[in-house]
C-alpha cells in the first residue's frame, strides 16, 4: 500500500477524518476510488488499530503520572488507537533515549526534558505548527520555554511544564532558634546551618548532593552562575578555567566546604540519589535541602506532619545574585514516527486548559507555567509555597548563560560535566584548581563536536 495512503488510513482509524474526506483524498493520491474503497474494506475486515508508542517521565509526583496516564488512554480510547506507555525515571531517561536513538527504533512521541529538542533535533520532526498554535491559544510562550524549544526558527518539542528547585527550610526550627531566612550561602546558609544542626541527633543543617544527579547537577550549575561563573563566557565559548577561572574556583571550594570543611552534610551525601534528600527531609533528617516540588508533593499528599513545619524560599545566591536553571518539559515527534498525525493530535489533547488543570492541581506546585496564561492562573496563588516555586521559573536562566543556550551547553549539562568535577575534589582528593582544568577540558571536547 501507498505510505500516504497507510497515514489516511491510520487518520480515518483513530477519526481525524471523516470517510468522505478519506475516499477524497485517496482518489487524488490514487487516481480513483476503487483503491480507497479497497482500503476501506480492508480496515473492515481487520478492524486494526494503530498504534503509539509514547515515552514518559516517571515523576515522584504519582498523582501528577496518574492523571497524565488516565488522560492519554481516554484519548486512545476515543480515537481508537491502541498506545504502548513507557515510563523512565531521573536516572535512565537520558541513557533510554541515547540507546534508542542509536538502535533506529525510537517512540514515536516522547515526553521530553530541557535538553531534548536541541539534543535530539536530528531525529525530532518540526512540531512549528502545533506548537505554534498551542501557544497563541495560551498567551504565547515564557521566553525560556521558546529558547528550550526553538532551535534555528523551529520547534522540536511542544513546551508542556517547568519543573524547578526551591530552598526548603524546617520553620519550626528557624523560628525556635529566631532566624530568618538565608538570602546568600557563604555566610547565611553555612551560619543558619550550623546553629540549627545536631550531629548527635543525625539532624543536619543542609543537605545537598554534588553527584552526578539531577539535584546535583543544578546546584552545581546554579552556585557556579551565582558566583560570576560558569562554563561559558558570554560569547558561548568554553569558560570554565580561562576567563570564569576565579569565580569557579571560589564556587566550586565553597561547595566542596559544604561537606569537608564546614561539616554542615550528612555523612554518604555523595552516595544520594535524587530521591534521597526527599527521604531525608521527611525523616526529620535534614532542616534545609534544594529541591523541586515532589517533596512538598509526598508531604502534603501524605499529610505528613512536616508539610506544615516547612517554608520554600528562593534559593539562595553568592556574590554576582541568585541564579537559578531553566526547566521545560516538552513533547517531541520523532522522525521516524508513522504516526505523526495521531502524535499532534495527542499533544492537542493533553494541553487542553480543562486537562492541564487536573494534571497541575494534581501534581502540587511540580506543573509550573510555560505558556504567559498559565502564569496567572489562580492556582499559584493556592499556597504561599507556591510563590518562590513560581518566581524561580520566571526568573530562570538557561544552559549557556550568560550566553546562548547552544547544543554545546546542553551536552556539556546532559554528561553530568559539573557534578563530575566536583566529585573528583571531593572522592577522588584532586585539588579544585586540578578537577576544574580537567573538566575545562571535556568542555572544550564537547564544544568542538557539538558547536553551534
Amino acid at each position: 500500500m501507498d505510505n500516504r495512503l497507510r497515514d489516511l488510513s491510520e487518520q480515518l482509524a483513530a477519526g481525524l477524518i471523516a470517510r468522505r474526506e478519506f475516499l477524497r483524498k485517496a482518489t487524488i493520491i490514487t487516481g480513483g476510488t476503487a483503491a480507497g474503497l479497497g482500503v476501506l474494506r480492508k480496515m473492515a475486515d481487520a478492524q486494526a488499530k494503530p498504534k503509539l508508542r509514547i515515552w514518559l517521565f516517571k515523576s515522584f509526583v504519582t498523582a501528577g503520572n496518574d492523571v497524565l496516564a488516565r488522560h492519554i488512554e481516554g484519548w486512545a480510547q476515543e480515537r481508537k488507537v491502541d498506545v504502548e506507555l513507557d515510563w523512565a525515571t531521573f536516572g535512565d531517561r537520558e541513557q533510554k533515549f541515547v540507546a534508542v536513538i542509536e538502535a533506529g527504533n525510537p517512540p514515536d512521541l516522547a515526553e521530553m526534558n530541557l535538553f531534548g529538542p536541541m539534543r535530539y533535533r536530528p531525529v525530532l520532526r518540526d512540531v512549528s505548527k502545533v506548537a505554534s498554535e498551542i501557544a497563541r491559544a495560551k498567551g504565547g510562550l515564557l521566553p525560556f520555554a521558546e529558547k528550550a524549544t526553538k532551535v534555528d526558527g523551529k520547534f522540536y518539542g511542544v513546551p508542556r511544564y517547568a519543573m524547578i528547585t526551591v530552598f526548603y527550610i524546617r520553620k519550626d526550627i528557624m523560628e525556635a532558634k529566631g532566624l530568618k531566612p538565608p538570602k546568600v550561602y557563604d555566610p547565611d546558609v553555612v551560619e543558619f546551618a550550623k546553629k540549627t544542626q545536631d550531629a548527635a541527633k543525625d539532624l543536619w543543617g543542609f543537605g545537598q548532593t554534588l553527584n552526578r544527579s539531577d539535584d546535583g547537577d543544578g546546584f552545581m550549575q546554579n552556585i557556579l552562575w551565582s558566583y560570576g561563573g560558569g562554563p561559558w563566557d558570554k560569547d558561548g565559548k568554553p569558560a570554565l578555567a580561562t576567563s570564569n577561572r576565579e569565580a569557579n574556583l571560589k564556587a566550586l571550594q565553597f561547595a566542596v566546604d559544604t561537606i569537608k570543611k564546614h561539616k554542615i552534610q550528612p555523612p554518604g551525601v555523595m552516595g544520594w540519589t535524587d530521591v534521597s534528600n526527599n527521604e531525608a527531609y521527611m525523616a526529620g533528617k535534614l532542616v534545609t535541602t534544594n529541591n523541586g516540588a515532589s517533596l512538598y508533593y509526598a508531604m502534603v499528599a501524605k499529610k505528613h506532619p512536616l508539610a506544615d513545619k516547612t517554608i520554600c524560599t528562593l534559593t539562595p545566591g553568592g556574590p554576582a545574585g541568585s541564579l537559578v536553571g531553566g526547566s521545560c518539559y516538552n513533547w517531541g515527534i520523532f522522525s521516524k514516527s508513522k504516526h505523526a498525525e495521531l502524535g499532534e493530535d495527542l499533544i492537542r489533547w493533553l494541553e487542553d486548559e480543562k486537562r492541564f488543570a487536573e494534571y497541575m492541581q494534581a501534581s502540587v506546585g511540580q506543573a509550573g507555567p510555560v505558556y504567559k496564561g498559565r502564569a496567572d492562573h489562580p492556582y499559584w496563588k493556592s499556597d504561599p509555597n507556591f510563590d518562590a516555586i513560581l518566581q524561580n521559573i520566571l526568573r530562570s536562566v538557561m544552559p549557556g548563560h550568560p550566553g546562548p543556550m547552544t547544543p554545546a551547553a546542553v551536552e556539556v549539562q546532559a554528561q553530568k560535566t559539573l557534578t563530575d568535577m566536583a566529585g573528583r575534589v571531593v572522592t577522588a582528593g584532586l585539588s579544585p584548581d586540578a578537577a576544574l582544568k580537567e573538566a575545562h577540558a571535556r568542555v572544550e571536547e564537547i564544544y568542538k563536536i557539538r558547536r553551534g
